[in-house]
This record gives structure tokens, C-alpha cells and sequence, in this order.
């Protein structure tokens, strides 16, 4: 019966050769089973003629003349899928069995095939499948990845928080019209707005308004008025009361379950921040405007946030202000996923975790040993890369292990509403071997170059004075390995090795602090900011649209007159044709015109309770959940 089964080919060689049987032998059927699938009973013997590369492009052909009645789309779609599952077989019936993957890997490659669809994350891990006998640290690095289209996205509710103290004169007040008069054009009928003042004191202007054609009018007279508003005498700017206001303004929403929320702080002078904050859970955006600004305050204001980041804008007459601006809308507006939650746990005897780097998102450690970093939201085609330190304890004989459990969940948001997702726990596993330790996948090692850069840009802020001749030896040092890397982390370098070469340089209206204080955002959120130079040159973590609305904003800025393209212009032009959702974007329409009351916004007795706080105790429950999948079977052997 052996005999009969190896000759229909399911029976790896190892077992044929040596009575070898290990838990890679059902691996090496399953990738047997899916060639005769892919390709018809034949196909595994051709693939044993030819090359990988050769058997790859003849069934990718095959399938790509089957497929050519269907649309562009799916059979581009279907094609590259019947590719990678070719891929993953090949992989499988490896004559080495230590090469072949894990059956997790597989669900996991297998998962990656679905990662077109619109509103969704996919999640790729990047590490060495094998693992020596001794006692060592072993590192992983887990990327999250959102998919890179939709026809759909939900509204915005953005509040706009802005300084008009001391120094606001024009033309630096006609910059920030210019700045605001493109967030109004850039904003469909299903986006609100809310604009508030602040300096000594604070003001609202105007609270949620829908952007219908009749309230662009009003906010066009209003944003005009704001010249004759700003304060001519010198005053602390009142940042912390302001902010508290533009959160009151979003918690007191009628209608807010499956929108974006965000508020941008706009800042030209020197401010003081002390005590709690209560916008954790609303991402703030600043911006430090000038070089009059605190960037130290103002990072920490975004950091505070969920999400939010800091960026540096210099006072010139090349629209900085309005590309600041476009390059915040341009990731609100193509936010495709939201409460993205990464969970992370050892394997009890098999691992112990030690360290867990995600910059500067929040995360949770429970008693159970569950590892909880919350990203908020994601824009379209953004990545987050978290790397897990392991320790594996020693072991005297060669096996499979398992050292990791990994899961996560977000939510799906479109105008038609927002669908919950929970990825199923999937389990890490390496071949213990007598051998030496790997060297770490390249993708990991230029990622632990990339934090590494950032700390060393942070060193002389973090010691509170600007060393430039120490910093100077540390970039220079660091600049070899780069090149390996992302050309732009270079360029990120020299500008701020060009900052500090003297000590007057870097003093000078603290430039090189700005330029820190921004990278490390930048660096510590994997997402794009401006960091006061080089803003066509430095794109760390841009996304498609971004790049759209740099071109866009340095047009209006140079003509405000000219007409911008609508956000479903903006769409077409991202990714081509793709239907809109006309019906759940006419439904929310008139849900906001209507004014719904929802169930899920905020005690009106206590408008003041920092935003979404229901969310917190989701949260929770959703934890819960996952440990309780981490730790039910089949997951746990």
C-alpha cells in the first residue's frame, strides 16, 4: 500500500530513501495535492522536468488564457493568485524538508493572495524558519500591510485648531487662508469641518458644518475674516484649552459611529503644555509654523494622540503651509481601516518574549503574557513593521517549534458603514538544528538600520543640548549602511547633517530641533511628515496620494483660483476607474442632514469625557477574545 501511495508521487524523498518521517512529510503532499490541482494530474511530473522559474510562467500562462473572457481586473487578480499558490507548492515538495514551510506560513502566504480587496490588512512575517540548538535571541519582524484601493471611504469630521497670537501677520496670515481654502475644496458633501481660533484666549468659529455648496460659501467668508482676527500683542498661545474645545466639538457629535475623526493644530508660536491630556483618543496633527514654534510641545501633543504626528513647516513663499496641509487631508481621506490592533504572545517552554518595537504606539501587556500595540488607523497602502524579540531557551534534539502567536483585528470602514475583522491567531514555528545562528532577513536588518538612524537623529535632542560635532561622527558612521537601504534615509541624513555642522547652525531658531523632533515622528509612526526642507526630495513613507496632492497644493498655492479635482477625481486618477458607492454615499449625506441621534456618541450630560471612550472597554472585550483564541484549540498543542 506504501508502495502504491509513493508511486503516485504524495511520499517525500527523504521517506523513500531513508524511512524518514517527520511533520514535514504532510507538507510535501499538500504541495503535491495543490500542483495536481493548479495544473491537472500530469502537472507534477512536468514540474520535475523543468525549472522552477520555467513550470512558474507555464502554468502562469495556462491560467492567463482561461481567464480572458473575465474582466482586467480579476484576471489580473486570479492570475497573480494561481501564481503564488504555484509558488507556495514548489516550496512545499522541497527535496529539503527543512526548507518547507509550516502549515501556518502556508494560511499565511495563502492569506496574502486575498490581499487586494478593498478596506482590508494582510499580514506578512519576515524572519529565519530555522533555529540553532542553543540557548539564543532570536527576532521577528511581523508587517501589516492595507490594501491599496477601494471605491469607498468613510467621512471626515476634521477640526481645524489655529494660533493667532503674536507673529500671525500677513502675508503668514494669508498663507494659512491659502493652506485652509484647500482643505474646503479638497472636502465632499459627506465631510464636515469645524474651524477654531486661539491665542490668549479661545474661540469657535463654527462648529461641525457639512461640506455642502452653500456652507464652502460661509466658510470661504469666514476663513477671508480671519485676517482681521489675529492678535497683534505678544501672548503665550493657549494650545491645552484649545485642544480641549476641538475635542469637546467631536464628542458632542450626534452622528459619529464609522467616521474619521481627526484635529489639526496649527501653531506659529511659542507655547507651554503641562498635565493630562484628554485627546488620546482623537490622532491631533500638528504643525509648528515658523521657526518661532515649540517643537518639543507640539510633538508631544501628537505623540499623546492616537496616530497623530508632528510636523515642521518653514515660513516661505513656496506654500509649505499648503503642502503641510494637503499631505495630512491626502491620508485622511483614504483612511481604509480603523482600531488596527496587532496581538503577540509566546508559546509557554517554547519562547519568552523580550522585547516588542513598535515606536511610539501604544501597547498593553496583560498578565497572561498578551501583547497588545494599538495603530489606530491605516491609510491606503500603508505598512506598519513591528519587530518581536524572542528568547529560545536551549534544546538537545533537532524538532519543529513553536516561539510565536500572532493575531490582530481593525475595522473595515466605508460610507456603507464599518465591518469588524478578526485575523484567526496564527502560529510561528522554526526547525531547531545543530547549526550555526542565521544572519536576520534582509527586510529585517534594514529595518533595525531605519530605528536605528532615528535614535541617533533623536541623541542630541534626548540629551537636551545640539552636539553637532558628536552627532556629525554618528551620521557619517551610519551612512554606509544606509546605502543598502532606502535611498531617502540618506537624503533624511545629510539634510540634517547639513543642520548641524556648527553649533550656530543648529541654535539657529532651532532648526535642527524642528527637524529632529519631526523625523523621530516620522520614524516612530512609519508615516510621512514634513520635516521644513527638501519636501520634494524627502518622502519617507508618502503615499500615492500624497504625492497627488504635493503637485495639487504647490498649484494652488501659486494660482488659488484654479480649480482642484474632486476626492472621486483624485480616486480615478489614484487607481484608475472603479465604481462608486453612489448609494451608501447618498445615505450618509442624509444621515448628516438629518442630524441622527447615535447611540453610540458620548454622555451629553458629560461632553468633556475624552472621545470614544466606549471604544476602550470593545477593546477590552476584544482581548479577552483573543486570548481565549490564543489558548483553544487547535492553536495550543
Amino acid at each position: 500500500m506504501i508502495c502504491q501511495f509513493a508511486c503516485s508521487g504524495y511520499v517525500p524523498p527523504e521517506y523513500i530513501d531513508a524511512a524518514i518521517i517527520s511533520i514535514k512529510f504532510d507538507i510535501y503532499s499538500l504541495g503535491v495535492v495543490i500542483i495536481k490541482l493548479m495544473t491537472g494530474p500530469m502537472g507534477y511530473f512536468r514540474s520535475a522536468e523543468m525549472s522552477p522559474e520555467q513550470f512558474i510562467e507555464l502554468v502562469h500562462a495556462n491560467w492567463k488564457k482561461r481567464l480572458q473572457t473575465t474582466s482586467i481586473y480579476t484576471l489580473q487578480q486570479h492570475s497573480e493568485q494561481v501564481k503564488r499558490c504555484i509558488e507556495i507548492a514548489l516550496s512545499c515538495v522541497d527535496a529539503d524538508r527543512h526548507k518547507r514551510p509550516s502549515i501556518g506560513a502556508i494560511i499565511n502566504m495563502l492569506n496574502e493572495t486575498e490581499g487586494n480587496k478593498p478596506g482590508s490588512v494582510q499580514m506578512v512575517i519576515k524572519n529565519n524558519k530555522m533555529a540553532p540548538l542553543l540557548e539564543h535571541k532570536k527576532k521577528v519582524m511581523l508587517q501589516l500591510a492595507c490594501s491599496d484601493y477601494t471605491g469607498d471611504w468613510p467621512g471626515l469630521d476634521l477640526v481645524a485648531v489655529l494660533d493667532i497670537s503674536f507673529g500671525m501677520f500677513s502675508p503668514k496670515m494669508e498663507k494659512v487662508q491659502t493652506a485652509l481654502r484647500f482643505i474646503m475644496r479638497k472636502l465632499s458633501p459627506i465631510d464636515r469641518i469645524s474651524i477654531i481660533t486661539f491665542s490668549g484666549f479661545v474661540r469657535e468659529l463654527c462648529s461641525l458644518r457639512q461640506m455642502t455648496a452653500a456652507s464652502q460659501l460661509d466658510l470661504d467668508e469666514l476663513i477671508e475674516s480671519l485676517g482681521d482676527t489675529h492678535v497683534h500683542v505678544y501672548s503665550e498661545s493657549n494650545i491645552e484649552n484649545a485642544l480641549l474645545v476641538g475635542v469637546k466639538v467631536l464628542a458632542e457629535r450626534k452622528v459619529s459611529s464609522g467616521r474619521v475623526v481627526a484635529i489639526m493644530l496649527m501653531s506659529a508660536s511659542p507655547s507651554s503644555w503641562v498635565g493630562e491630556c484628554s485627546w488620546t483618543n482623537v490622532p491631533v496633527y500638528t504643525f509648528g509654523y515658523g521657526t518661532n514654534v515649540s517643537p518639543r510641545v507640539l510633538n508631544s501633543i501628537a505623540i499623546a494622540s492616537i496616530g497623530g504626528m508632528f510636523s515642521h513647516v518653514q515660513d516661505t513663499d513656496s506654500g509649505d503651509l499648503t503642502i503641510a496641509f494637503s499631505q495630512c487631508l491626502a491620508g485622511l481621506l483614504t483612511i481604509s481601516v480603523q482600531d488596527l490592533e496587532l496581538m503577540v504572545a509566546a508559546v509557554g517552554g517554547g519562547s519568552v518574549i523580550v522585547n516588542v518595537t513598535a515606536g511610539s504606539y501604544r501597547r498593553k501587556h496583560d498578565a497572561s503574557g498578551l501583547v497588545t500595540i494599538s495603530f489606530g488607523d491605516l491609510y491606503r497602502r500603508e505598512v506598519r513593521n513591528v519587530i518581536v524579540e524572542l528568547h529560545l531557551p536551549a534544546t538537545v534534539s533537532e524538532r519543529d517549534a513553536d516561539i510565536l502567536k500572532v493575531s490582530y483585528s481593525y475595522t473595515s470602514s466605508s460610507s456603507a458603514g464599518s465591518l469588524q475583522f478578526v485575523a484567526p491567531p496564527e502560529t510561528l514555528t522554526v526547525w531547531r538544528a545543530n547549526m550555526d545562528e542565521l544572519p536576520l532577513p534582509m527586510e529585517l536588518h534594514m529595518e533595525e538600520v531605519r530605528l536605528l538612524m532615528a535614535r541617533t537623529m533623536m541623541w542630541p535632542v534626548v540629551e537636551d543640548e545640539l552636539k553637532s560635532q558628536n552627532m556629525l561622527k554618528a551620521i557619517q558612521s551610519m551612512l554606509e549602511d544606509v546605502e543598502l537601504g532606502d535611498p531617502l534615509l540618506r537624503i533624511e541624513m545629510l539634510e540634517l547633517m547639513e543642520l548641524c555642522k556648527t553649533e550656530e547652525t543648529c541654535m539657529e531658531h532651532c532648526r535642527a530641533y524642528a527637524y529632529a523632533y519631526s523625523s523621530e515622528s516620522s520614524h516612530y509612526r512609519q508615516r510621512f511628515t514634513m520635516r521644513g526642507r527638501n519636501m520634494e526630495m524627502l518622502r519617507l513613507f508618502a503615499t500615492p496620494r500624497m504625492d497627488m496632492y504635493l503637485e495639487q497644493a504647490k498649484k494652488f498655492h501659486d494660482d488659488p483660483t484654479t480649480p482642484l479635482p474632486s476626492a472621486d477625481d483624485d480616486l480615478e486618477e489614484e487607481i484608475g476607474a472603479h465604481p462608486i458607492h453612489v448609494a451608501s454615499r447618498e445615505e450618509e449625506i442624509k444621515r448628516l442632514s438629518l442630524d441622527v441621534e447615535d447611540p453610540t456618541t458620548m454622555d451629553a450630560e458629560d461632553p468633556t469625557i475624552p472621545l470614544s471612550s466606549h471604544s476602550r472597554e470593545a477593546s477590552s472585550r476584544r482581548n479577552a477574545n483573543f486570548f481565549n483564541m490564543f489558548t483553544r484549540r487547535p492553536f495550543f498543542r
